[in-house]
């Protein structure tokens, strides 16, 4: 799992890695990078050139730029990695889960809380990794991490798989019916059959409107008017139950 952390202050800064190289010396086991970050701008820059992380703990003030402005700064770069906030202030709560936080947790930071809050991040990224779909393409079998997936499509009897990383993969053609043909998609929770030509991951739903399922990237899936009130329910209740964390 590879962590970023970002803190312009450097006492907290230097106490948070602390705790991680504790907590890697109490899980050799586990596979954990560590980058460390003293100002959201380092971050971004970095992101953008080399990619995300698995896990951000973001320290929330900040100059320039708070750990909320930048944990919205890498929801809109489609980044859905596990965000772990820590603050002197609990006047940030409330925000952080509008950019679906993971955990908030208060300065000075209590080591349990610490240890714990990396725990259910472990798990979540562990069995986010394990979950996968195999699609049979023209020229082999793909296996696809599950939450890579933003939203399959039926065209004709192929179905397209549209990827975070912007990239579309097609299967062969199939005989069955479209919702035979993605019910090992369906068993993965946060899956939900739309229609009859669509499977949308409700991790990327940012807004259900009459009409559409908007997604990151800006993307549009219809909904037909009758299943507007359905949709809307399961997207809430898939958030009101924790989101993407949800098993935890």
């Amino acid at each position: 799992m590879q962590i970023a952390l970002c803190d312009d202050e450097k006492t907290y800064h230097e106490t948070i890695k602390e705790l991680i190289r504790q907590y890697k010396q109490l899980h050799p086991d586990r596979s954990l990078s560590l980058s460390s970050f003293a100002s959201g701008k380092a971050l971004l820059n970095h992101v953008d050139e080399y990619g995300g992380f698995d896990l951000y703990i973001l320290d929330c003030i900040m100059p320039e730029m708070n750990g909320i402005e930048l944990g919205s700064a890498l929801r809109r770069r489609d980044d859905a990695g596990i965000l772990l906030y820590l603050t002197t202030s609990p006047d940030f709560a409330l925000d952080s889960y509008r950019v679906d936080a993971f955990d908030y947790l208060l300065k000075p930071v209590d080591q349990n809380l610490f240890f714990q809050s990396l725990d259910k991040a472990y798990r979540s990224f562990s069995r986010i990794m394990q979950e996968v779909v195999s699609v049979k393409t023209a020229d082999s079998i793909r296996m696809i991490p599950v939450y890579d997936i933003r939203y399959a499509e039926r065209i004709e009897k192929q179905i397209y798989y549209y990827l975070t990383d912007n990239t579309v993969i097609s299967s062969i053609t199939f005989n069955s019916s479209f919702q035979n043909a993605v019910a090992d998609l369906l068993t993965h929770k946060g899956m939900l059959l739309v229609g009859s030509s669509y499977v949308v991951n409700l991790s990327y739903v940012t807004e259900v409107t009459k009409s559409d399922l908007i997604l990151t990237g800006n993307l549009h899936v219809p909904v037909p008017r009758r299943m507007y009130e359905t949709v809307k329910k399961e997207w809430a209740i898939f958030w009101l139950n924790g989101g993407r964390y949800h098993a935890f």
